[in-house]
């Protein structure tokens, strides 16, 4: 194939400038190919089009004014890039006389009446040499983009357009004060953000793809929108200024959100899904819709409020949100600090419907964790503690509707008179329902953005965010929805029954095809060769046996033996998979030392980092011993400050490993406060050289962001959305780094692939498996709440006149509320709660209905919480509050505590199972590439082999072993002593943690086959 002449290549880029609108300056202005443009703008167009555009305004301007505003605009011309691209957006401020007037450089309004001309071969002053652009478009005479073109048949060759684009920057360095972004046009078209190069340093050159055709961002009136909303300055860190400019999933997700906006603003959709994967700029995109929605309707008074669930993740938002360089957005900003704080704000939103004096326009951020109350530091709160912080903004509620009403009656005594027969005539929970709605913020012009909307937003706290907002729009997002009976994103965020289930969808394949994240090698490790166990625990029932009567017996417990019941809980609880194999010391030595051999490869001499994912916090602490011993042992003692560990510390510790770390840490940082530490050696991960090794087990597997991160060497089980989320924490990219890598010692590689291509099927617009989903659930929240109404109420009054051979022993909910709340009756709930355990226990006769009772207290309880974030559901807090007192009191005295062996027995138990336990040396299973392809080659086979019917209906109803991920564990016969139990679960965790492998071994040889 003959090589295509850049001739050619510039002959197309003008003919398709020409066809989406743009002029021929050269023709038009009669302006020949390498004329210098001296002063970067053309000033006689710019002036002529700055009177059309500001008729209005100068229709009140004299004439020796307007030659003052013009040379006050020229003047501002000469400023730095930051200010030069805020009057691009908004105009130049000139006082005239006594009055400040703006004059428009674009018109955003009608962006038609703009001059938009290109210039080919245009040239411009620089130092040593004038920069020469292929082509330059100019609007209103002003430079804003510059195209730099490439034969296409060169491999690579928009890399040297983009190498010529950066070195116009060092050259020419006040044309980039105007000019916005560069296209760079060869093999790929691809475009990048420019700023001027004043230092003339080398500067890493990021660029963009957009969508299938580089000449729809170049579309005259999406530039004019682009340049407004989608591009801006920001400081990723002190005293550092770079561009940001919206990549196309960004502003594709953007537009789509303001359309929805739009739709609430008519009455019509009230929310929207953005499910965009891991490291695509979620938070950016968050920024460009707030302020874009910020700027649209301004003159209505918006307020957005940015929302997280995490502590870290707010450090997060804030950091991000302060550094971008837009002064209508960082004016209205602020970090709510605290739940009075937020409770003001409603307030002063609800008093701003009363008097215009109020304007209300604001943007916040806030985590849901803001509505609890004297706690610092939590992930999430109890049932008890969301309860009462619902309370809280409950009773303001209520106050604001007081109020409410007394403005009413003030100033429109008919609508009052509407209102209050409204009230008269409801009783009850529909009488406090209809208060909590006119409590409520009424303006439609609220914005709330949802990050992480697949996590903590199904509580009792979102329900009443709704209450005090039920007019608001809201946006979720997540790079991993989930759809469990009790939180499913699509049902709170989306509307699955109308077959809407996202506004927007940027997954894998996406993002690793535009170069937002990367690629994923998987390797599979474990003891031993694949046919070996691997892993032998030599100990017989005889010996566990005589282990449990010696440890008696040196206690002098043998009437605590006999007493003492051990349920098969507590060896389901004690006896486990982390307990037995996964923080056994020895495989935690071996495997430490595994990662130390190989760890300078992983890292290419530590060029990038590495992340340890330890089973729990005791797995961290073992972990870092044994790492600091291998690394030392390899690299010297300078080696000892290579591993941290990063995770939550209880001020009640009780694990003795861990508290000695605690005490170490505290001594070594010369810090008492453990969050303080945390965010320090996060800090020292991301920017310094030393931690190279981050130890976790929950803590940064979500939402932790370091580009240098490279491989993660997983070694505990994460299922569903949790360990997609947790791989992403190696994909993004950073200089020279082609993939992120995963080591997995603990075999989850066929769980991960089945997983993404469930996700892929979800993400895929003409997937048939969302019929299915529809059909198996998307049970409409409406029809839960009606069903909890309707089984509360009737268990309420079935309880309330329960009798027992004709004595009264009912326990009324509403008394039990009362109790609660002021103490007032609380003995007699007692008595007759201790007089229903009995009967249960007791009276045969009774005991089958009792039964029943209980069970639908516990069904009722569950209902509840499967309501979610559903907002009537808040008018019944305190009666669920009281039916769960009721409840847990009664399973407190009906199944009283026994004697149990305690936390010291099963871990000795574990330590003697430790000795017995032998572990070969860790190996290589397999290792493979998961991209998108192959992803898309295993959903393909699966079709193949069992017909795209049958593939959606095992999807599906396998879904427990991919979403919804159960272990079962096999039941134990009850007349088996307490200590065969023990070695049969003991021999079965070992055969199934050894089949493992094997299984792994058949799934990646399964891969292989697809990609071969």
């Amino acid at each position: 194939m003959p090589l295509q002449s850049e001739d050619v290549v510039h002959e197309e880029i003008k003919r398709n400038l020409i066809e989406i609108g743009w002029k021929d300056g050269n023709t038009e202005l009669k302006i020949p190919e390498h004329a210098l443009i001296e002063s970067y703008y053309l000033p006689d167009v710019l002036e002529k089009k700055i009177l059309e555009i500001n008729e209005e305004e100068f229709s009140r301007v004299e004439e020796d004014e307007e030659r003052e505003v013009f040379a006050k605009i020229f003047e501002e011309l000469n400023a730095r890039e930051e200010r030069i691209l805020d009057y691009l957006k908004y105009g130049v401020k000139v006082k005239v006389g006594k009055e400040i007037k703006i004059f428009r450089l674009i018109d955003h309004e009608k962006p038609k009446r703009n001059y938009f001309f290109f210039l080919h071969e245009a040239k411009f002053k620089g130092s040593p040499d004038n920069s020469k652009p292929d082509f330059t478009l100019f609007i209103n005479g002003i430079p804003v983009v510059i195209i730099e073109a490439k034969s296409e048949s060169i491999p690579y060759s928009h890399k040297t357009a983009l190498e010529d684009i950066r070195s116009y920057e060092m050259r020419s360095p006040d044309l980039f004060r105007f000019v916005q972004f560069a296209i760079a046009y060869g093999d790929e078209k691809r475009y990048t953000p420019t700023l001027p190069n004043w230092e003339r340093k080398q500067t890493q050159s990021f660029s963009f793809n957009w969508k299938d055709d580089i000449f729809d961002l170049l579309n005259p009136e999406r530039l004019v929108e682009f340049i407004r909303y989608f591009v801006f300055f920001w400081s990723p860190e002190e005293g550092v200024k770079k561009k940001l400019v919206a990549r196309y999933n960004q502003y594709r997700a953007t537009k789509k959100a303001m359309r929805r906006i739009e739709e609430h603003m008519n009455d019509e959709k009230n929310r929207g899904l953005i499910w965009h994967w891991q490291g695509s700029g979620k938070t950016f995109t968050m920024f460009f819709i707030a302020n874009y929605f910020l700027d649209k309707y301004y003159s209505q008074n918006p307020v957005v409020f940015f929302v997280v669930d995490r502590q870290d993740l707010e450090r997060q938002h804030d950091e991000v949100l302060k550094s971008v360089h837009e002064e209508k957005f960082r004016s209205l900003y602020k970090k709510i600090e605290s739940i009075p704080e937020l409770c003001k704000i409603i307030e002063t939103l609800k008093e701003s419907e009363f008097s215009k004096n109020i304007i209300p326009r604001g943007v916040y951020l806030t985590t849901i964790q803001k509505f609890q109350r004297g706690q610092t530091d939590v992930e999430g709160l109890s049932e008890k503690e969301d309860r009462e912080a619902s309370q809280r903004i409950y009773s303001l509620l209520l106050k604001l509707a007081e109020r409410y009403l007394k403005h009413l009656e003030k100033t429109n005594p008919e609508e009052y008179r509407k209102v209050m027969n409204k009230l008269s005539s409801l009783k009850g929970k529909d009488r406090v329902k209809y208060l909590l709605e006119l409590g409520g913020v009424k303006s439609k012009s609220v914005l709330f953005l949802i990050d992480e909307a697949h996590r903590s937003h199904y509580s009792t706290l979102g329900a009443m965010r709704k209450a005090s907002f039920p007019n608001c729009v809201t946006l979720g997002f997540t790079g991993t929805p989930i759809f469990k009976y009790e939180r499913n994103t699509f049902v709170e965020f989306s509307y699955p029954d109308e077959k809407e289930y996202y506004l927007d969808v940027y997954f894998i394949e996406e993002s690793i095809k535009d170069g937002f994240t990367l690629p994923l090698a998987y390797e599979v490790v474990k003891e031993g060769d694949v046919k070996a166990e691997g892993i032998q625990i030599r100990l017989t029932e005889k010996e566990i046996a005589d282990f449990i009567k010696e440890y008696m017996k040196k206690r002098g417990k043998i009437e605590e033996l006999l007493e003492a019941k051990i349920t098969k809980k507590e060896i389901r609880d004690n006896i486990t998979k982390a307990k037995v194999i996964l923080l056994n010391p020895e495989r935690i030595d071996k495997l430490a030392k595994y990662i130390v051999d190989r760890i300078e490869e992983d890292t290419e001499n530590f060029k990038f980092k590495a992340m340890v994912v330890a089973v729990n916090r005791l797995g961290c602490v073992r972990y870092k011993r044994a790492l600091d011993k291998y690394l030392v042992e390899k690299f010297g003692e300078e080696a000892r400050s290579w591993s941290e560990i990063v995770m939550t510390y209880n001020y009640k510790e009780t694990e003795r490993e861990i508290l000695e770390y605690m005490e170490e840490l505290r001594e070594r940082r010369g810090n008492k406060d453990y969050n303080e530490i945390n965010k320090e050696i996060q800090d020292e991960f991301k920017n310094k050289e030393d931690p190279r090794i981050l130890i976790v087990t929950d803590m940064l597997l979500t939402g932790f962001d370091a580009p240098r991160l490279r491989v993660m060497y997983l070694d505990k089980p994460l299922y569903e959305h949790r360990l997609l989320q947790a791989i992403a924490r190696v994909n993004r990219p950073y200089e020279d780094k082609e993939y992120g890598l995963i080591v997995d010692s603990v075999g989850l590689m066929e769980h991960l692939t089945k997983t993404m291509a469930i996700y892929n099927l979800l993400a895929d617009e003409n997937s048939e498996i969302k019929r299915d989903l529809e059909l198996n659930l998307m049970k409409s929240i409406e029809q839960k709440f009606s069903e909890f109404e309707l089984k509360f109420n009737s268990l309420k009054e079935e309880l309330k006149t329960l009798k027992v051979a004709g004595e009264d022993v009912g326990i009324d909910i509403d008394a039990v509320k009362k109790a609660l709340k002021t103490g007032e009756g609380k003995e007699e709930v007692l008595s007759k709660i201790k007089m229903f355990a009995m009967l249960y226990t007791e009276s045969e006769e009774f005991s089958t209905k009792l039964v029943r009772i209980v069970n639908e207290m516990r069904g009722i309880l569950r209902l509840y919480k499967a309501l979610g974030a559903y907002t009537q559901k808040i008018v019944y807090v305190e009666d669920v509050q009281a039916l769960a007192y009721i409840y847990y009191r009664l399973r407190s005295i009906i199944s009283p505590k026994t004697a149990r062996l305690g936390k010291e027995f099963w871990d000795e138990l574990r330590s003697y199972i430790y000795e017995r336990t032998v572990v070969e040396e860790f190996r290589e299973v397999g290792r493979t590439k998961l991209e998108p392809e192959k992803i898309d080659k295993l959903v393909s086979e699966f079709a193949e082999k069992f017909g795209e019917d049958e593939l959606r209906r095992k999807i599906v109803n396998q879904l427990a072993d991919y979403f919804f991920y159960i272990r079962n564990f096999v039941k134990d016969k009850v007349h088996d002593p307490v200590y065969r139990q023990i070695a049969e679960k003991i021999e079965r965790l070992r055969i199934e943690w050894i089949l493992r492998a094997v299984n792994t071994k058949t799934f990646l040889a399964k891969l292989k086959a697809i990609e071969d």
